[in-house]
């Protein structure tokens, strides 16, 4: 992974997102691009009556300050001569904005701070977050919990239900992270059935081929009524530091994203958290 798309509307979540990048692949070449949109729309009447044009001027003169600003800041908090950082300012929607800048500058990560505080997941994930997990499906994605200080992740958990294959493309984000780590792979499963089937039992091997040679072990966690609190629990005792999955139709991604949480049960991912694009 070279070139890093991080997204930011100069919030400090979203400054601490690119922090926790900057600091995670500091051993590592990397070219930042820091992406701001706005969306200024303004039609002719809009540009007669109410100075549609200078609205849209001043959105983009405080988009191209605000990405100077958070320029000179991580240079000053994390200074590295391995990162170059290049500023990108479009006035459009933030996905379009993201997809397009994915394409030209062919970007292997996309990073963005994640934030909330609702019970319910699509909130305590934040709006913005749930949309990119949700729309952009062939670009990794790191979110990076609001507030959350820098920690190699020694601890990355995969979770999967082994239904879907495994190939050299999927597998690229984990290893990579693990690398970078110098840590441990920890495969979680759900025991949703009494045994696995033997497509699940092959893609299990399988997944173990590419994760070899790095460390890594296999973990089942019981049928819990929400495969929500399965997760966190897993979590929480292992001390895992990253938490990866694969984003693809009826996935464990999408059924967590999906999954109606009662009051008073919040699934609170408070470490960076790793969608890799599925097929």
């Amino acid at each position: 992974m070279r070139n890093i798309l991080v997204l930011t509307d100069f919030s400090d979540n979203a400054y601490n997102a690119l922090f926790y990048v900057s600091k995670l692949f500091s051993q590592r070449e990397c070219n930042f691009f820091l992406l701001n949109a706005y969306k200024e729309k303004t039609s002719p009447a809009d540009i007669l009556l109410n100075g549609g044009e200078e609205v849209v001027t001043m959105a983009k003169g405080k988009s191209k300050e605000g990405l100077e600003n958070t320029f000179h800041k991580i240079n000053l908090d994390n200074p590295n001569p391995k990162h170059l950082y290049q500023r990108l300012s479009e006035n459009m929607d933030l996905i379009a904005a993201a997809k397009k800048a994915i394409k030209e500058f062919k970007i292997d990560l996309l990073v963005l701070g994640n934030k909330g505080t609702s019970s319910l997941i699509s909130v305590f994930w934040g709006s913005t977050a749930i949309r990119v997990m949700t729309t952009i499906k062939n670009c990794p994605i790191l979110a990076v919990p609001d507030e959350k200080e820098f920690r190699t992740p020694s601890e990355i958990a995969f979770a999967t239900n082994y239904r879907r294959s495994f190939d050299a493309a999927v597998m690229a984000p984990v290893r990579f992270m693990t690398s970078i780590s110098g840590g441990a792979v920890r495969i979680v499963h759900i025991n949703e059935e009494k045994r696995l089937s033997k497509f699940q039992e092959s893609n299990l091997n399988t997944l173990i081929t590419y994760l070899k040679p790095l460390e890594h072990t296999v973990h089942w966690m019981p049928n819990f009524t929400s495969k929500t609190k399965a997760i966190q629990v897993f979590l929480g005792e292992l001390d895992i530091g990253m938490l990866a999955m694969v984003n693809y139709e009826h996935s464990f991604l999408e059924f967590l994203l999906r999954e109606p949480v009662i009051p008073k049960m919040t699934f609170h991912i408070t470490i960076p958290f790793l969608v890799i694009p599925g097929d």
